[in-house]
């Protein structure tokens, strides 16, 4: 499982901290670096905020999967993104991307982008990054 990049408010990490989890899984929920274009696999993103202002946080967190073909191009997934409400009280979460046909065959850079809204819509100050190895989708 891939760790990334979790970006926060300016705040004293007491008040907000957070880190960010990927991983591609296969139909038999193993993690894995190779795939079938027509099987049921998945990134499964796991995050977890701790801290003072949790409780006050409102708005809804936006998932995306970016796939860079190596000599090709970049594509997201799934469009939109996946949301989820924040919770209150509860700093963690987690989402499952399918991916089953979403890519053709070749090797890909993947990176789980996630985002952030507020309450009225507008674009958050929370995020991060994970950068999951190189895999390769095959026929």
């Amino acid at each position: 499982m891939a760790t990334g990049e979790f970006q926060v408010m300016k705040v004293p990490a007491e008040q907000l901290t957070g880190v960010l989890h990927g991983q591609v899984v296969d139909p038999g929920a193993q993690p894995t670096n190779v795939v079938r274009c027509g099987e049921g696999w998945t990134v499964d993103v796991s995050w977890e905020v701790a801290g003072e202002l949790v409780d006050w946080l409102a708005g809804r967190w936006h998932v995306e999967i970016i796939a860079d073909l190596l000599g090709g191009g970049e594509t997201r997934h799934p469009s939109p993104p996946v949301e989820l409400t924040f919770t209150p009280g509860s700093g963690r979460y987690t989402a499952s991307v399918p991916m089953r046909g979403q890519l053709g065959p070749g090797t890909y850079d993947l990176v789980v982008n996630l985002t952030t809204t507020t309450a009225a819509g507008s674009a958050g100050a929370l995020g991060g990054f994970v950068v999951i190895s190189k895999i390769s989708v095959q026929e």
